[in-house]
């Protein structure tokens, strides 16, 4: 038996779609790899931070930073040039974004908190209903 593309699931995550997150290496701005310009568009911060926070890691763990940094190479997919011009050059980074109203943020933290107490909520729901408990039994056969 070996292992087959047509039983894959398209949307699992994967190296080759971002692991569902939008993780990719940044090749384009990038220095070595792009694996810190690229968790730099993750986290949507500058590049300029995230290679200071690599640094940082190699100065106080030097192997498990370096062996970290090798493994991303392999791990994370390159970014598409169309997507690397679109997304990483036209916007501006939301973490020293300064112009925006402190009563805005704190809407937006309001928003994010609700749709989480949402999903939470949901989740609770879910686990104390007899069709959880139903599927448990059921799986435990």
């Amino acid at each position: 038996m070996g292992c087959s593309n047509r039983n894959r699931d398209p949307n699992r995550p994967n190296k080759s779609n971002g692991y569902q997150r939008n993780l990719y290496r940044n090749t384009r701005n990038g220095k070595i790899a792009g694996v810190c310009a690229g968790f730099a568009d993750y986290f949507d911060v500058p590049n300029w931070l995230a290679r200071l926070v690599f640094i940082s890691l190699v100065i106080f763990t030097f192997q498990i930073a370096i062996i970290g940094y090798v493994v991303a190479i392999f791990l994370i997919d390159k970014r598409s040039y169309q997507e690397s011009t679109s997304r990483s050059e036209k916007r501006e980074h939301k973490v020293f974004n300064y112009h925006q109203p402190a009563s805005s943020k704190l809407q937006d933290i309001r928003d994010r908190l609700q749709r989480l107490n949402d999903k939470v909520g949901s989740m609770e729901g879910y686990v104390t209903s007899k069709k959880y408990h139903t599927t448990n039994e059921i799986n435990d056969l």
